[in-house]
């Protein structure tokens, strides 16, 4: 029965009643765009995938002091992370696969200074698109 309303289409109750879809949905949402990337040691070319996301998960392994290194290892900084975010207008950026390295404050100012809604991302956290 959920589908057929959720389709827009009324449905017919055992005791005769008709229950259309504006009796019980809201209006429609409007659609959301979520992008994950995963270790990539270069964000060239990820812009035109990610442009206008309302969510951008993605690895900040390093900071920018040890971008050999990151490159090197196939990661991007934090740096590169947020650049990417701005360059192509995402909403919000959540930072992944940070390094022990580093304390997250540390990656997440990095970012924060070029692409302010950022965050670091937890276990079990839940974030609203």
């Amino acid at each position: 029965m959920r589908k057929v309303l959720a389709e827009g289409k009324p449905v017919k109750l055992e005791d005769g009643r008709t229950v259309d879809p504006e009796d019980v949905l809201g209006p429609p949402a409007k659609r959301k765009k979520l992008v994950v990337v995963g270790d990539t040691e270069t964000a060239e070319g990820l812009s035109e995938h990610v442009g206008d996301a309302d969510l951008l998960v993605i690895e900040a392994t390093f900071l920018d002091r040890d971008s050999a290194l990151a490159r090197d290892y196939g990661h991007l900084t934090a740096a590169k992370a947020a650049e990417l975010a701005a360059a192509s207008s995402v909403k919000q950026l959540v930072l992944t696969h940070i390094s022990g390295r580093y304390p997250e404050e540390d990656i997440l100012a990095e970012a924060a200074k070029i692409f302010p809604n950022s965050r670091i991302a937890a276990d079990f956290d839940h974030i609203v698109i």
